[in-house]
């Protein structure tokens, strides 16, 4: 059994990568940095049928992480709700325990989050538009 185009696309998303066709993924004629996405295809092609479960299980996880981000903007008005204080700090928990889940998807697959995608600058020390600095496995 192998991934579904569906399923592919999911973990492309969380991974950080461009969701466009590389053939799009041209800024002013010049190719988008995608140059580590290749590893992404070639992991997501030769996943072990043991492993896939796991990173189905994983992927899950990162879909009910972000629905509670969309969630949690409910919230982003109140400070507290009858007893029930709200964390100042909700979505930024939220999305460190993003990040945390999709580094773990990336160790599973052994393949490079995408270090441009705003959502990890976190994880890659860099600020707003900067890709930081980008590790590299030994």
């Amino acid at each position: 059994m192998a991934f579904d185009d569906a399923e592919k696309e999911r973990i492309r998303y969380h991974m950080g990568y461009l969701q466009v066709a590389p053939a799009a993924a041209l800024t002013f004629g010049i190719p988008a940095p995608i140059q580590t996405l290749f590893l992404v295809e070639s992991a997501m092609d030769r996943v072990l049928t043991a492993a896939e479960d796991r990173i189905r299980k994983l992927i899950t996880v990162l879909d009910q992480i972000e629905c509670r981000m969309l969630d949690g903007q409910n919230y982003l008005i109140a400070d507290s709700l009858s007893d029930i204080s709200i964390r100042a700090d909700n979505i930024d928990k939220l999305e460190d325990e993003y990040s945390r889940w999709a580094a773990r998807l990336a160790d599973t697959l052994g393949a490079p989050l995408y270090p441009g995608a705003v959502r990890f600058r976190r994880l890659f020390g860099g600020g707003p538009g900067s890709a930081g600095s980008i590790p590299v496995r030994s």
